[in-house]
C-alpha cells in the first residue's frame, strides 16, 4: 500500500473515529484503525469496538492499493505533529506503516488487515433526517441516561428513539431518578416523511458520538431494524448495535396533576443551585425548597461541611401556594443546563411525594421529571 493524503483531512477523519476505538487488552486489534487504500483514489478508515462501528473516507493519491491496521490514537497523535501539509503512507510486508511528511519520518507496527472485524454500513436506501435536530434531541436527553453498570437494567443505559409519524422524532431517557423527553419535527424538505417505528434503545456511547458528529449536517440518512441503527452522511457511516431490552413505560412516570406552577429566571435559579451544591458534592445530595408568599426558600445542609440558605422571588405562577419539597440539587442543575430559554417552569403537586415536572417554555413538548427526596 502506498498513497499520499492531506494531513488536515486525514487528521479530521481520525479525530472523528476516536470514540469508536475499543479498549480491550484481550483484543488489541479493536484499538486499531483499518486503513484501506482504494484504486478509485480514496482512503477508507474504519474503527469498531464491535458494538458501534465507524467508516469514513477521504480523497487520496493512491499509488498502490492495500490495507493495514495500526493503533488509532497513536496514529492521530503522529499526524497532528507533521510539519508538512501532506503525508505519504506506505505499508510493508511485515505489517509496518511508514509515514513521511516533509523531513519527518515515522513508523508504526500494525496488525494484518485480515484480522480486522467486518464493518457493514448496509445497502438499504433509508430515510432522511435533519442531523442538527437529531443532535439536539440527544443533547436534551443524554444527561439522564444511566451510567450504572447494573446488568439487570441495560435498557436504562441508552436513549429511547421513537418515530411518531409526520416526521416527528422523540427521544426519552431515564436513570430511575429523573427522566427527560424531547421531540422535534426532523423531516428534510423535499424528502419522504420519516416512517413510523416503535422505540429503539441506542447505547449511551453511541448517543454521545452521534450528538457530536451529525450536528453540522443538514441531512443524514438513517436505516433501522430490530438489531441495528445505521447513520450515514456524505463523509462517513456509523453502525450501532441496539440494546435488545424493552424500555420501561416512561409515560406513566410523567405526573398529570402538577397544577402548582412556579416560574423562575433560569439563570438566577441555576446560580443559586450551584451554590447549594458546594456543600453537597455527592450526586444524590438533596435540597429543600419551601414555596410561599411569592418566593421560595432553598436550603442545602451537610452535617460534615455546612449549610447554604437563599431566597428567590417567583416571576409569576402559583405564588401564594405553600409547599415544601425536596429534590437532588445536581439533578435540578442538569435540567437547567439543557433548558435553552430565559425562564424555567417548575410544576408541582401538593403531595411532596409526587415527582417534579420541569418545563422549558420555548419547547412545551419537552418534559423533564425529577423524583422527589425526603429532606
Amino acid at each position: 500500500m502506498k498513497l499520499v493524503v492531506a494531513c488536515n483531512e486525514f487528521s479530521s477523519m481520525l479525530s472523528r473515529l476516536q470514540g469508536f476505538l475499543g479498549k480491550s487488552q484481550l483484543s488489541p486489534i479493536l484499538s486499531n484503525v483499518l486503513l484501506e487504500a482504494k484504486e478509485d483514489g480514496s482512503l477508507h478508515l474504519s474503527a469498531t469496538d464491535t458494538e458501534i462501528s465507524f467508516q469514513g473516507q477521504i480523497k487520496a493519491e493512491v499509488v498502490e492499493a492495500g490495507a493495514i491496521t495500526v493503533d488509532g490514537k497513536r496514529l492521530l497523535a503522529m499526524v497532528r505533529q507533521f510539519p508538512a501539509s501532506e503525508v505519504t503512507l506506505t505499508s510493508s510486508d511485515n505489517d509496518e506503516l511508514g509515514l513521511v511528511s516533509g523531513r519527518s519520518q515515522m513508523s508504526l507496527l500494525g496488525i494484518n488487515a485480515r484480522e480486522f472485524p467486518l464493518v457493514s454500513m448496509g445497502e438499504e436506501e433509508g430515510f432522511k433526517v435533519r442531523g442538527g435536530v437529531l443532535s439536539d434531541l440527544f443533547e436534551r436527553t443524554m444527561f439522564s441516561i444511566s451510567t450504572s453498570t447494573d446488568e439487570t437494567r441495560p435498557q436504562l443505559t441508552g436513549a429511547y428513539l421513537i418515530s411518531k409519524g409526520d416526521s416527528i422524532l422523540r427521544v426519552v431517557s431515564t436513570d430511575g431518578h429523573r427522566l427527560s423527553l424531547a421531540e422535534r419535527y426532523a423531516g428534510v424538505e423535499g424528502a419522504d416523511a420519516i416512517p413510523e417505528f416503535s422505540g429503539k434503545v441506542i447505547p449511551r456511547k453511541a448517543v454521545l458520538e452521534l450528538r457530536k458528529l451529525v450536528d453540522e449536517y443538514p441531512e443524514i440518512t438513517m436505516m433501522i431494524d430490530t438489531h441495528n441503527l445505521i447513520v450515514k452522511t456524505d463523509d462517513f457511516g456509523i453502525n450501532i448495535r441496539l440494546i435488545a431490552h424493552e424500555f420501561p413505560p416512561y409515560e406513566a412516570v410523567v405526573p398529570k396533576s402538577n397544577d402548582n406552577v412556579y416560574i423562575f429566571d433560569r439563570q438566577e435559579l441555576l446560580s443559586t443551585l450551584k451554590r447549594m451544591g458546594l456543600v453537597g458534592e455527592e450526586k444524590l445530595h438533596g435540597v429543600k425548597l419551601e414555596f410561599g408568599g411569592g418566593e421560595v426558600e432553598i436550603e442545602s445542609k451537610n452535617n460534615n461541611l455546612g449549610q447554604v440558605v437563599e431566597r428567590l422571588n417567583c416571576l409569576e405562577g402559583s405564588s401564594e401556594q405553600e409547599l415544601v419539597v425536596g429534590f437532588g440539587v445536581h439533578y435540578m442543575i442538569d435540567v437547567l443546563n439543557v433548558v435553552s430559554g430565559a425562564e424555567i417552569h417548575i410544576c408541582l403537586d401538593q403531595n411532596d411525594s409526587t415527582p417534579g415536572l420541569f418545563k422549558d417554555p420555548e419547547f412545551e413538548q419537552d418534559v423533564f421529571v425529577v423524583m422527589p427526596k425526603r429532606i
